[in-house]
C-alpha cells in the first residue's frame, strides 16, 4: 500500500492499492484528494531482426562442350591425365601445340646457319685437323690447313704435296644451299614476328601478296635444303674428292700394269684404301648436327600441317613414363 503526504494537512497517509487514479478523503482532515495512478512502466522490445537470407548457390560450372566429331568419352580421355601403367611411378606428358611447333623452324634454321662457321668435313691425324672445310669454304673450294700438321704428315706417310690443288668447288649443291638457308631463316623469323604486313614500307608491297603462302614455302624451302644437304653428301665434299682422286692417280698406273690379274688388282685397292686410311677422312659433329636440325625442323613443319587438319580436336600428348 503507497504512502502519500496530504494536501490539505500535510500528513503521511496510507492508501490502498486499489484506489489508484480516484479521489479519497484523508483520514486525519477527511478532506478529499486524488490519488496518483499507478505508474508500470512498459519496457518495449525491439523487434527481432529477421534471419539473414543465405545468398544463392551458384550451381557447378558445366563442362564445355565437346568439340564437333568428339564425344564426351574421347575428350576426358584426352584432356585428363593418363594413369601410370602399371610398374610405373611416374607419368610425365607434353601436348604438340601448332604454336609450339611454329617456333621450330626459326630456331632449328638459326641453328644451322651458325653451325654452318664450323667445319663439316676434314682429314684428323691425332685428333687435330690437318684439313678441313666448312660449307663456305666447300662453295670457294678452299679448306683450311694446319701447316705444321701438313709438313709432319708429309713426312711420316708420304702425302701428296699436290692433293689441295685437286681440291673443287661445290657451288652447284652449295650456293642454292646456302642462298635457301639465309632466305628460310629471314622467312621464319618474320613469320613469328611480323603481326600486321599492311604497315610495311611501300617499297616492299609486293610481300602482302606473298604472305599468305608463307608457311608452305618455308616448308617446301626446308625439304629442298635437306635434299641438297644430303645429295652434297653423297657426292661428297670437294676435299674428300680430292683426297680419293690423289690416291686413285697414284695406284692408276699400278692397276694398269695389273689388268686381267684380279688377284694382284685386289692386292692394289686394298693398298690403296689403307693409303686413303692415312687421311683419316670424316665427317664432323657438326654436320651431324646439321642434318638433325634439318630432319627436325621437316617433321616440325608436316606436323604442323597435320595439327591444322585437325581441327578443333585436342593436341597430341607424347608421355614418358617411369
Amino acid at each position: 500500500m503507497p504512502k502519500l503526504i496530504c494536501p490539505n494537512c500535510a500528513k503521511f497517509v496510507t492508501v490502498p492499492d486499489e484506489a489508484a487514479g480516484t479521489t479519497v478523503p484523508c483520514p486525519e482532515c477527511q478532506a478529499a484528494f486524488p490519488v496518483p495512478a499507478r505508474y508500470d512502466p512498459v519496457v518495449s522490445v525491439p523487434p527481432a531482426s529477421p534471419a539473414p537470407v543465405p545468398p544463392p548457390v551458384a550451381p557447378p560450372p558445366q563442362p564445355p562442350a565437346p568439340p564437333p566429331g568428339l564425344t564426351p568419352d574421347a575428350l576426358a580421355a584426352v584432356t585428363q591425365p593418363a594413369p601410370a601403367a602399371p610398374g610405373y611411378e611416374h607419368n610425365v606428358g607434353v601436348s604438340l601445340k601448332p604454336a609450339t611447333l611454329a617456333w621450330v623452324p626459326a630456331v632449328g634454321l638459326t641453328l644451322v646457319l651458325v653451325l654452318t662457321l664450323f667445319p663439316w668435313v676434314g682429314s684428323y691425324v691425332g685428333g687435330s685437323a690437318v684439313y678441313s672445310q666448312t660449307p663456305w669454304r666447300a662453295l670457294a673450294g678452299s679448306p683450311a690447313r694446319n701447316f705444321h700438321l701438313e709438313e709432319l704428315s708429309r713426312q711420316q706417310s708420304g702425302w701428296p704435296a699436290d692433293v689441295l690443288n685437286k681440291v673443287s668447288s661445290d657451288w652447284l649443291l652449295m650456293l642454292p644451299y646456302l642462298l635457301l638457308l639465309i632466305l628460310a631463316v629471314v622467312v621464319a623469323w618474320a613469320e613469328r614476328l611480323v603481326t600486321d604486313v599492311s604497315r610495311l614500307p611501300r617499297q616492299v608491297a609486293f610481300l602482302r601478296d606473298a604472305w599468305p603462302y608463307r608457311v608452305p614455302a618455308l616448308a617446301g624451302a626446308a625439304v629442298l635444303m635437306l635434299v641438297l644437304l644430303l645429295a652434297q653428301a653423297a657426292h661428297g665434299f670437294g676435299l674428300e674428292r680430292a683426297m680419293r682422286q690423289a690416291v686413285a692417280e697414284r695406284y692408276a698406273d699400278e692397276q694398269a700394269k695389273a689388268a686381267g690379274n684380279q688377284a694382284e688388282l685386289d692386292k692394289i685397292e686394298f693398298r690403296a684404301d689403307q693409303e686413303l686410311a692415312k687421311f683419316n677422312l670424316e665427317w664432323t659433329a657438326w654436320f651431324g648436327l646439321a642434318v638433325a636440325l634439318h630432319l627436325l625442323v621437316v617433321l616440325a613443319m608436316s606436323g604442323r600441317f597435320w595439327l591444322d587438319r585437325r581441327g578443333s580436336k585436342p593436341p597430341p600428348r607424347l608421355v614418358l613414363q617411369y
